[in-house]
């Protein structure tokens, strides 16, 4: 049996080759790990249960009441902007899988790790594509491809 030496957790995952495509890399692939290393850990089984373990963890960097005047996706585009983002991961349900929530969150250096449900069967489509297999950019469905590029 090989051993490993203790060390950093998110050092080690920062050695795994990234087998993503250039568009599949919206955040990093360590901090990704490590986030469903520790939904693993706590018992949560499957990418559904571990985003669910990740918002009920409640580890929270802020909050605001949305005003019945908008909406939670506006007013979800306000408070990234009033937050550090850089190194931190952002959580959500489907109702934030907006391809603008996420380009702010990319944009001021976080990640996002939101849920994507049937409403969005060719986003849907286009992660499950990724996670084959075999994966190839070859082997994609049009509509998955057309996802990721408009």
């Amino acid at each position: 049996m090989n051993t490993v030496a203790v060390g950093d957790l998110l050092a080690m995952l920062a050695r795994i080759p990234d087998p993503r495509g250039r568009q599949g890399r919206r955040f990093g692939l360590s901090a990704m790990l490590a986030t469903v290393v520790c939904g693993i850990l706590t018992g949560a089984r499957g990418y559904t249960a571990i985003a669910e373990w990740i918002q009920r963890t409640g580890f929270v960097l802020s909050q605001q009441e949305v005003d019945g005047k908008t909406n939670e996706h506006k007013g979800a585009l306000q408070l990234l902007k009033t937050i550090v983002l850089k190194g931190r991961l952002v959580t959500g349900d489907a109702m934030f899988c907006q391809h603008d929530l996420c380009q702010q969150i990319v944009d001021d250096g976080g990640h996002y790790f939101f849920v994507v449900k049937d409403n969005q069967p060719s986003l849907k489509e286009a992660i499950a594509a990724d996670f084959r297999p075999g994966f190839s950019p070859l082997h994609r469905t049009r509509a998955a491809a057309a996802a990721f590029s408009g």
